[in-house]
């Protein structure tokens, strides 16, 4: 092997000069080859952990946004003073509920403020709260906590969107439990080792919650654009 690489460097360069020249011009050609080999050892490495990151920080990220929005729906209807008995009121003839009204103006505030907010936030996330453990990357679960911490950096929310969704569960005997969830969808630029991903992350926060009791209502006021799901 050694004798190849002296064979290949007496190829490329002329023996002329001194002896330390020649070294010298050899030790250089051996920096530059070992500059190569390690260039093409990274990018191979890349490739191969680059999908598995991409993954990794989409759950990173999905998670932060979830705990931002569940914090910016408190906050929210902290500041404005509301709780769900103010966004949604209820009519009812011999104690069976009749009638379910919601204040889409108050709604439509909230939502407004909410997803500023949240992306504001997404858009100040650091790369201490998104970085990825190495030892995540190989996929190995021994190794899911060890290795140096990779950065992920959020650049810039491409798109954001949050909308009203109106669902119907049971709470109990004779109980069911209306909701009124916002459905936040946020597209980030993220900044990974390697190059740049958009990763996409959606997630549902409860706005107001209210236990029924009887027959859901068949009449619904001011739910316009909150789809109902059972």
């Amino acid at each position: 092997m050694r004798r190849r690489f002296y064979e290949f460097a007496r190829a490329f360069f002329p023996q002329t000069g001194g002896r330390r020249e020649r070294e010298r011009r050899q030790l250089l050609l051996a920096a530059a080859l070992g500059v190569l080999a390690a260039a093409v050892l990274l990018g191979r490495f890349s490739a191969r952990i680059r999908p598995q990151l991409a993954v990794l920080a989409q759950v990173q990220v999905q998670n932060e946004v979830t705990r931002i929005a569940n914090e910016a729906v408190s906050e929210a209807l902290s500041a404005e003073g509301l709780s769900s008995s103010d966004l949604v009121s209820l009519q009812s003839v011999d104690g069976a509920v009749t009638t379910l009204t919601t204040d889409t103006a108050s709604l439509n505030s909230l939502r407004l403020r909410i997803l500023a907010d949240i992306i504001l936030q997404v858009e100040n996330l650091d790369s201490h709260d998104l970085a990825i453990p190495l030892g995540a990357a190989t996929g190995a679960d021994l190794l899911m906590a060890f290795g140096p911490r990779l950065p992920v950096r959020v650049l810039s929310v491409a798109s954001a969107d949050a909308v009203y969704q109106n669902t119907f569960t049971e709470a109990g005997i004779n109980q069911t439990m209306h909701r009124i969830l916002l459905n936040v969808t946020i597209s980030a630029r993220v900044l990974l080792p390697g190059g740049v991903e958009e990763i996409e992350a959606v997630t549902p926060v409860c706005v107001a919650e209210t236990i029924l009791i009887g027959q859901v209502p068949n009449t619904y006021l001011g739910l316009g654009g909150l789809p109902s799901s059972d």
